[in-house]
């Protein structure tokens, strides 16, 4: 240790005596420059042999100037190891649709607003039918007097006064103002927009006092249950995946993750990316979850017990195939040494992998500093 200490103070009192010497030409401190760093060579060969000399006569020499690398260690985990696959979805729900206008008439009024809630048969939008109710006014006129007509009628007919075709076509009256009073109706009813579903009303897209024809689109209207994730799985895995699987459902936006089940396996595998389609149902906690929100979906493919596991990023590779470096003694068992050893691994998942064989389960990894030693490094325990 003094030899090296000798030696960078040498190195350092050549080096300031080349700066302050030389003067101001270049191209004798380039010169002054070459010889210095000749001299250092000279000495660095000197050192070393005077090294060598004295660690054949002092093998506590060696010992003693030898260099350690600073590591850390971290145990080998027996752990209970799982595998998931991930896989993109979205939300996806029925209930999610474009009400359109059924008959031609202005708009006369928009009885919701966006965002409000809705049920089921509720009037969103009612349309002009004043034309309408008035034809339906006059036809229920006309329907009571023919009523009136055709219950005398029959009383006649069954006194046996009066012709039978009189009473029928007093009955045939009533029938044909009754199903045109119907038609009226059901035209009537066609002016109103109502809900199919209870929702919530997402958009309007038309505005009072305008035209609203046969098709013409109206407003959104989306229904907040009945939710579920639709997902494309590789069909690597068909027939390892089954209805009623449980699978856990992540939303990234929402930092949501639920547990959920699989209600429906798709029965075709796409040609274009050789997947099939799963369907999840999720319950829609707080109204957070949307139609086309992007899910993770999670199912487990692999488990085991009490297994060796290490993390990920310990594991190197060479031409001998995967290792890792622990910390063991050396042949006088007096110092710390990395040991290299090779693994066979298995699965891999969220920065840990499986080790198969290779580790027992009782060993320390070297952790901080395992791409600096090598097999036999001498290395010294950070905080020991």
């Amino acid at each position: 240790m003094k030899t090296n200490i000798y030696f960078f103070t040498l190195i350092s009192t050549t080096l300031l005596a080349a700066c302050g010497s030389g003067g101001d030409d270049l191209e004798s401190k380039k010169n002054l420059l070459f010889e210095k760093k000749q001299e250092m060579d000279k000495l660095k060969a000197e050192i070393s042999t005077l090294e060598k000399e004295i660690a054949d006569l002092d093998p506590s020499f060696k010992t003693g100037n030898e260099q350690k690398t600073l590591v850390s260690v971290v145990p080998v985990a027996r752990d209970n190891f799982e595998h998931f696959v991930e896989v993109q979805g979205k939300v996806k729900t029925d209930n999610n649709v474009i009400l359109s206008a059924e008959t031609g008439g202005v708009v006369r009024s928009i009885l919701v607003s966006e965002g409000q809630g809705v049920g089921a048969g509720q009037v969103l939008i009612q349309q002009d039918n004043n034309v309408l109710q008035k034809n339906v006014a006059e036809l229920e006129t006309s329907l009571t007097l023919a009523q009136t007509v055709y219950e005398r009628q029959k009383s006649l007919w069954e006194q046996k006064i009066g012709t039978e075709i009189q009473y029928l076509e007093a009955q045939n009256q009533v029938q044909a103002l009754e199903s045109r009073l119907q038609t009226l109706q059901a035209q009537m009813a066609q002016s109103s927009v109502r809900a199919p579903f209870s929702g919530v009303v997402d958009e309007v897209y038309i505005k009072k006092g305008q035209m609203a024809s046969p098709g013409t689109q109206v407003l959104r209207l989306v229904s907040q249950s009945g939710l579920r994730v639709v997902a494309e799985v590789s069909e690597s895995y068909l027939g390892k995946v089954k209805i009623g699987d449980k699978v856990l459902v992540e939303f990234p936006s929402l930092e949501v993750e639920k547990e959920a089940n699989i209600v429906m396996i798709g029965q075709v595998i796409n040609p274009d990316n050789r997947t099939f389609r799963i369907e999840i149902a999720v319950p829609n906690v707080k109204g957070l979850l949307k139609p086309d929100l992007i899910a993770k979906v999670k199912f487990q493919n692999y488990q085991k017990e009490n297994t060796v596991v290490v993390p990920t990023n310990l594991l190197q590779r060479d031409k001998t195939g995967d290792f890792v470096f622990i910390l063991t003694k050396d042949k006088d068992g007096k110092s710390d040494i990395a040991k290299k050893v090779n693994v066979e691994r298995g699965d891999t998942y969220l920065n840990k992998t499986e080790i198969l064989s290779g580790l027992n389960g009782d060993e320390k990894l070297i952790k901080d500093g395992f791409r600096e030693v090598a097999d036999g490094s001498k290395i010294e325990i950070a905080g020991s």
